[in-house]
């Protein structure tokens, strides 16, 4: 069976409002307040679509309403499945630019290593200069 972002619509906003409720004092939005269905989501599902059909399965098994214990709800369902859910909503969060912004994260940023190839050679000549190194080890009784 397939399953697609409209059709768990009310599950998605429920359970993206308990994982990330809003917070008044510092004054962040819910992941619903936030657009995270309309735009966010599925920009991360389409970036991340490796992880989309366990994402959506594991949200078909989740009530249509949101229950008084969500978060143990989605917990109910199991590491692999509360993981899925809780990395694709919060990654789906945190593309909000405005959100990044206000908590002051930069976001993934790439970094570019320059190696050390004197370095690594030196360590490479050493090994091949010692030659091949073993030692038997006996057969287990």
């Amino acid at each position: 069976m397939t399953y697609d972002i409209l059709t768990l619509r009310a599950k998605i906003e429920w359970v993206a409002d308990a994982l990330i409720p809003s917070d008044p004092k510092y004054t962040m939005p819910s992941a619903t307040e936030a657009g995270i269905i309309d735009h966010l989501l599925p920009r991360a599902l389409k970036e991340r679509d490796d992880m989309a059909p366990s994402f959506l399965k594991a949200l078909s098994r989740l009530p249509e309403n949101r229950p008084d214990n969500a978060l143990e709800v989605i917990r109910a369902l199991g590491g692999e499945d509360f993981h899925v859910i809780s990395f694709l909503i919060a990654g789906a969060y945190f593309l909000d630019e405005a959100i990044t912004r206000k908590l002051r994260y930069p976001g993934q940023e790439a970094m570019h290593e320059t190696p050390d190839y004197d370095e690594i050679m030196d360590t490479i000549e050493r090994v091949q200069a010692r030659g091949a190194v073993y030692l038997d080890v006996p057969e287990a009784p």
